[in-house]
């Protein structure tokens, strides 16, 4: 009776720890998700300011190439093309 008893509660035990592990791993895959979306956001709002800066600096000036900081933009047709570090993206001209 005494071996049941402990062997119950050891099982008991083992269950409630493998769903705290569970839900741990499922937490960490729901806080990298909201990372790599809080990333994907800030890299569009900035790729947003630097397409505003390219469009009124080339309907400004005429110039198809421009760098903004670390940012080289060129203005291809009705596009903007822009090279933020390795990456490259293509926008559409505003102006």
């Amino acid at each position: 009776m005494f071996k049941k008893r402990q062997a119950s509660i050891l099982v008991s035990s083992l269950i409630l720890l493998g769903l705290l592990g569970g839900v741990m791993v499922l937490q960490n895959i729901a806080f990298n998700a909201q990372l790599k979306s809080r990333s994907q956001m800030i890299i569009l709002t900035k790729l947003d300011q630097i397409q505003l800066q390219a469009s009124l600096a080339y309907h400004k000036s005429n110039h198809q190439n421009r760098k903004f900081g670390n940012v080289k933009t060129t203005v291809v047709k009705d596009n903007i093309v822009i090279e933020l570090g390795h990456t490259i993206y293509t926008r559409e001209l505003l102006v």
